[in-house]
């Protein structure tokens, strides 16, 4: 009885998609202009995307220079968005804004505009063009209208984005640590640092500015390693002002300070 219960249900469902897209392609093909709006909206209330786009995209033609269109463009955009093609989305939330720009909805269009840009962001592994264009357009909107209720939901984007560029960053500048490639690692370092005051992990990347610059002049050509040992304890002081309070890689930093006096001697008692 089951299978026979489970068998007849199925076939329910089959007839009634078929109805379904019978009745979709009715619309689509022979439907009057109100019959397509109001299948288009019915198809959009029930988050049925695919079938509402083709159906709104046809009456943006057919209500050109109508008070209607307004209301379709903006439908039109929220599809796209509601299914995840943030690109087009982005594209036509913009379009809507310039288009309609006495609509009271082209605050909200702005807003959805940048948040395409957001929903674009790569994960930090990536490239982060994206990342710094959502920045740019959630700033934008900030600016434009400083008063709005988005400006909050603006800046918590804004502040996820850039923890997103700085953890790039962080790991990038570790990375050629990592590989050593200690004078790019001090280079890399030291821009984290000095281009972003609120840096992830800012002791650690100073300490790495040390390990570095001792390890480049360690692994110099002897007439080189003087000038170099005596930068990696310029570094060492620069690093002891700032965080020797903290008490951070204390230990290390000392230890750092020994070998780097040691070999300093021996270089200078080699001339």
């Amino acid at each position: 009885m089951q299978p026979f219960s489970l068998k007849y249900l199925l076939y329910i469902l089959i007839a009634l998609t078929a109805i379904s897209c019978s009745n979709y392609q009715k619309v689509l093909k022979n439907g009057t202009p109100m019959d397509k709006l109001e299948a288009a909206k019915k198809y959009y209330q029930s988050k049925d995307y695919m079938r509402a786009l083709p159906l709104f995209e046809e009456l943006l033609g057919l209500y050109y220079g109508k008070p209607e269109r307004e209301e379709i463009y903006y439908l039109y955009a929220y599809s796209y968005f509601g299914n995840a093609e943030y690109l087009l989305a982005g594209y036509h939330f913009n379009n809507f804004s310039v288009t309609y720009a006495l609509s009271d909805k082209k605050e909200e269009a702005t807003y959805m505009s940048a948040l395409c840009k957001f929903k674009k962001s790569m994960p930090y592994e990536l490239d982060q063009t994206q990342t710094k264009n959502a920045i740019n357009a959630l700033q934008s909107f900030i600016n434009q209208y400083p008063n709005s209720t988005y400006v909050a939901n603006c800046n918590d984007k804004i502040d996820i984005l850039r923890a997103q560029i700085l953890k790039k960053i962080y790991e990038s500048a570790k990375l050629y640590h990592s590989l050593g490639y200690y004078k790019s690692a001090m280079v890399s370092c030291s821009n984290a640092i000095d281009d972003y005051p609120d840096m992830i992990n800012r002791t650690e990347l100073s300490f790495l500015i040390v390990d570095a610059a001792y390890e480049y002049a360690n692994n110099s050509i002897e007439n080189k390693q003087e000038e170099r040992y005596l930068d990696t304890l310029d570094r060492i002081a620069t690093f002891n002002k700032e965080f020797a309070k903290t008490g951070e890689y204390t230990k290390e930093i000392n230890k750092i300070k020994e070998k780097t006096e040691a070999q300093l001697a021996e270089v200078k008692n080699i001339k």
